[in-house]
């Protein structure tokens, strides 16, 4: 091995119970206007595009960070992660009062559902931010820090 795959090979060998790879953990980060945020019930915000044919993506968990502008969110907008064509939510809401209502900078952690049947989710199919209720007023923006894994099952 050479200083050039070290890297790659480091990178890829997240090791499940029984030793072998269980595959590369992706972050991605983005910004949300708070024009985007007033749209996210009809206009969810795209996270993560659809990884292809054959692929599954696993969602593992999100950071949001309320970069506070001058006012806050009047409404009760509640925040969730969904699988873009299915809509089936893939983690807990972020209610308002605990997140889009605060008047300073905020962070919060969005975990998967954890439920005993699983959650189902479409192959090739993306992860989207949308909310429940429509704040009115409000000027802070958002950045998203999402973690997810990719599974081919071709």
């Amino acid at each position: 091995m050479n200083r050039s795959n070290l890297t790659y090979n480091i990178e890829n060998s997240i090791a499940d119970a029984d030793g072998k790879i269980a595959g590369r953990v992706y972050e991605k980060e983005i910004s949300i206007t708070s024009a985007e945020i007033k749209l996210l019930v009809s206009a969810p915000k795209l996270l993560v595009a659809a990884p292809g044919p054959g692929k599954v993506l696993e969602f593992m968990s999100a950071v949001l960070f309320l970069d506070y502008g001058t006012a806050p969110y009047d409404t009760n907008t509640s925040l969730t992660i969904q699988t873009v064509t299915g809509n089936t939510a893939l983690s807990g809401a972020v209610t308002a009062a605990n997140f889009l209502h605060k008047a300073a900078d905020a962070y919060t952690i969005m975990a998967p559902l954890g439920t005993a049947a699983g959650v189902v989710t479409n192959v090739n199919d993306g992860l989207e931010l949308v909310a429940i209720g429509i704040p009115a007023t409000g000027d802070s923006t958002m950045k998203i820090k999402v973690m997810y894994r990719i599974h081919d099952f071709n």
